[in-house]
């Protein structure tokens, strides 16, 4: 595959882009928030897994009464 071909495929990619109606726009745009979602709430769980992994790793602190 050379560069020629590359950009072949990138201009006949973008020019069928061109031609999308607005309900096929409206259908990608859809399943791309749905997908998004579900990313941003699988790295938020993995957030919180972590956070509670190193809260029970460390132990708590505790000020000596004066």
């Amino acid at each position: 595959m050379d560069l020629a071909s590359l950009g072949q495929s990138a201009s006949h990619a973008l020019g069928s882009l061109q031609q999308l109606d607005d309900s096929t726009v409206s259908v990608l745009a859809m399943l791309l928030g749905i997908c998004g979602g579900w990313l941003l709430t699988g790295l938020h769980q993995q957030l919180k897994a972590k956070r509670v992994k190193v809260s029970r790793r460390t132990p708590p602190t505790f000020r000596k009464p004066d």
